[in-house]
């Protein structure tokens, strides 16, 4: 069947980040500390360990949910242990120094406008599908300046669950109005993205630079595997 849209997941699918991800989150944590250090003494160690034991508890607590990524939510943990009481003050500056630092070192992947530029010239309509909250996924369409280009945003924490639940992708098809048939789901991940598409009849486009070894099970195989985003252009062409 001929397709009217396609569905995109975003982190790791859509850019990357100017270094690779353990070094930009480490230079977004080193910049909150930074802000942290001035208000109280407080070693970077003592400081990484109270933000990985205050990771590990939020990610433990709300398992399966958007605001488990939430690092305010992190932040906030921290500042607990630190203060025995809540600061709002700090505790947003650290969240806004950290992703301050971690937008400034995104870039778009290869072929991404060029792409876009041909979905919207040929009436496909186009939705972000992808985890974590809207707030901080709204910021970085924004800054990869690509928002124009999006038709609708399914978040997990609009939908309640995260990827691979169907809910996520069902409720991107609702508000494009389009069926299963009539759309593609693009991903880079075969758990999240792939399975959970194949899963409500989505044909699936995983993309990745990495060789892809056989896969046994048959709900996690994507239709196609590309390397380059703009493949898919003949790949909507072929229908």
């Amino acid at each position: 069947m001929v397709k009217k849209a396609v569905l995109f997941d975003l982190d790791d699918t859509l850019y990357d980040t100017l270094y690779d991800y353990s070094k930009v989150h480490t230079k977004a944590l080193k910049a909150s500390f930074n802000v942290l250090s001035k208000k109280i003494k407080l070693s970077y160690k003592k400081f990484l360990y109270l933000y990985n034991i205050s990771r590990a508890e939020i990610n433990r607590e709300l398992a399966g949910t958007a605001s488990s990524h939430n690092r305010v939510l992190y932040f906030q943990r921290l500042i607990e242990k630190t203060h025995n009481t809540v600061d709002s003050d700090i505790i947003l500056s650290l969240y806004e120094t950290y992703w301050s630092v971690f937008l400034n070192n995104m870039k778009l992947k290869k072929n991404v406008i060029k792409l876009f530029k041909y979905l919207k010239n040929n009436d496909f309509k186009i939705a972000i599908v992808s985890d974590l909250t809207t707030h901080i996924q709204l910021r970085k369409l924004s800054k990869l300046k690509i928002v124009d280009y999006i038709d609708f945003i399914v978040t997990s924490e609009e939908a309640g669950s995260e990827k691979p639940n169907p809910i996520m992708f069902l409720l991107a098809l609702n508000k494009l109005n389009v069926l299963p048939s009539e759309a593609l789901m693009v991903g880079d991940n075969l758990d999240r993205d792939i399975e959970g598409a194949n899963a409500v009849g989505l044909d699936t486009v995983l993309i990745t630079n990495k060789k892809v070894s056989l896969i046994k099970e048959d709900y996690k195989k994507p239709n196609y595997v590309i390397k380059d985003i703009y493949e898919l252009k003949n790949i909507l062409e072929s229908y």
